[in-house]
Formats: C-alpha cells, sequence, structure tokens
C-alpha cells in the first residue's frame, strides 16, 4: 500500500472518530464538569472552544493528506 493510500486511511479514521467524539460531546447538556484552576473556571463554554478546535485540527489533517506527494 503506498504512503499516500495509508495516510489517507488514517487521517479519514481519525475524521471520524473526531465527528463522532464532537457530536457527542455537544449533545451532552453539561459539557462535562467545571474545572477550577486558582479564580480561572473552566466551563461550558471553554469546553466548546476545545472540541472546535479539535475538529478543526482533524479537518485540516484530512484535506492535508490529498496534497501528499508520493515518492
Amino acid at each position: 500500500m503506498k504512503a499516500r493510500r495509508k495516510l489517507r486511511l488514517i487521517s479519514l479514521t481519525m475524521f471520524i472518530i473526531a465527528v463522532i467524539f464532537v457530536f457527542c460531546a455537544i449533545s451532552c447538556p453539561t459539557l462535562g464538569h467545571t474545572i477550577y484552576i486558582g479564580s480561572f473556571s473552566f466551563g461550558a463554554e471553554q469546553w466548546r472552544i476545545c472540541y472546535g478546535i479539535y475538529a478543526a485540527a482533524m479537518s485540516v489533517i484530512f484535506i492535508a493528506s490529498f496534497f501528499v506527494k508520493d515518492k
């Protein structure tokens, strides 16, 4: 199997897992627990941002797999 095809298959799998994870995480009404670090609280809004960054990163990796050149 060529490197491009392997990378595309791995990135597609990671992208599908990311979509399922983000869907399950967002559908939870509480979006996890609020974490307090000193006076800073990491609540639902911050979790939404983290999930969005995760989904965007997986999308970029999937799209980047189409631009890999074979040797």
